[in-house]
């Protein structure tokens, strides 16, 4: 018996997704105006593999993944920049992003660090082109659009735009036409076994499957093949959602520079993360009630065994910055090993609270100094 599927067809509804380009590199160049139109890439946190490229280094066939030994010497026969992961930057500015779009579009869904769905209801091509006009003039980075009937075909019209001018709209009567010539490799949620699947029973472009007998769809790929077909037929099944589930940690991390043996180095860096983690805490109107610290040796070399972690259940949840920060620095005096190079610290806030919804306590409460006037003056201080 065939499956039914519920989906929208309003033709006054266009569903677009917003796609943040290159956002590690440019995240990057906010803070490096010299290094635009120069190749940039950004390493994994323990610095092994290149995580994200510039056009310019795209352009040179460097793919992504690839570790940083193997094209070391190209990029620097290249003149490129190189930048460990600083993902305390990359949220702050993907945060940005999003209020952005919300205060443009209302409510919009995040689907990852740097992208996220919305909904408009007429004129698609002015709406995205001062969308992305906003969303570059205030916060600084390069974002393409794309708008289409539905989620699928909006992640397609949005690699046309990256293609092109930054902005694509388009219409089922052009993606009917065009679909011929788009393989089923290339779209949204086909990928691996799935991708040979299609290509086992003779489907290799998007209109192959969009004409097939809807039974067959059902019998050779279930409730699955149904939805990317009624997607690619412009029918909506995925409508973008907010995301209610709220966030359960928070982690902030690096690799160092260069090889790190000096304790105090160690506590000071710990002490960075504390406080951006605890910044996205206030942020989150949230609390921690665990913490956990690590610092790590260098996977290469005869340290790799040393280092470790360390986890603090809080009795009081928190996001003080300044009473993680005690915590957090006598647990690196707790992981500390003299004369072992350690090339990696970070800590994880976990166990997260709403604000308000802990119990208070009813013999330590009021030891605790109250910071929270001044932390609002240093987070508003941050924020400009």
């Amino acid at each position: 018996m065939p499956v039914v599927l519920w989906y929208t067809e309003d033709m006054n509804q266009w569903i677009g997704v917003l796609d943040c380009n290159n956002f590690f590199v440019s995240c990057e160049r906010l803070f490096r105006p010299d290094l635009h139109d120069k190749p940039v890439v950004v390493l994994s946190s323990n610095d092994g593999c290149v995580v994200a490229r510039s056009q310019e280094v795209k352009d040179m066939n460097v793919p992504m993944g690839v570790p940083y030994f193997k094209i070391k010497d190209t990029l620097k026969e290249e003149g490129t920049a190189v930048f460990s992961s600083h993902f305390a930057l990359y949220r702050d500015v993907s945060r940005r992003v999003f209020s952005v779009m919300r205060d443009v579009l209302g409510e919009v869904q995040q689907y990852s660090i740097d992208e996220a769905f919305f909904t408009i209801s007429s004129e698609p091509v002015k709406a995205a082109w001062e969308l992305k006009s906003v969303v570059e003039r205030q916060v600084g980075i390069p974002v393409s659009i794309g708008l289409a009937s539905t989620k699928t075909l909006a992640k397609h019209a949005n690699s046309l735009a990256k293609k092109g001018s930054g902005v694509a709209v388009l219409s089922d009567e052009e993606w009917l036409k065009n679909a011929p010539e788009v393989p089923l490799s290339t779209v949204w949620g086909v990928g691996g076994k799935l991708e040979i699947k299609y290509k086992s029973v003779g489907l290799t472009t998007a209109a192959d499957l969009i004409a097939l007998d809807r039974d067959r769809v059902q019998t050779l790929f279930g409730v699955s093949g149904l939805r990317l077909q009624a997607e690619l037929s412009g029918q909506s099944v995925y409508e973008p959602e907010i995301r209610l589930e709220p966030q359960k940690s928070i982690m902030s991390s690096r690799s160092f520079g260069t090889l790190v043996e000096e304790k105090m180095i160690l506590e000071d860096a710990v002490a960075y993360h504390v406080r951006h983690a605890a910044a996205d805490l206030r942020a989150m109107n949230s609390l921690a009630t665990k913490i956990r610290v690590f610092i790590r040796a260098s996977n290469h070399g005869n340290y790799f065994l040393r280092g470790g972690s360390k986890e603090s259940i809080l009795t009081i949840p928190s996001n003080d910055t300044i009473e993680l920060i005690k915590i957090a620095s006598k647990t690196v005096s707790d992981l500390y090993e003299h004369n072992v190079p350690y090339k990696k610290a970070g800590i994880v806030l976990s166990g997260l609270l709403p604000a308000g919804s802990n119990q208070r306590q009813l013999f330590t409460e009021n030891s605790k100094t109250d910071n929270s006037s001044l932390l609002v003056a240093v987070d508003r201080l941050n924020e400009q």
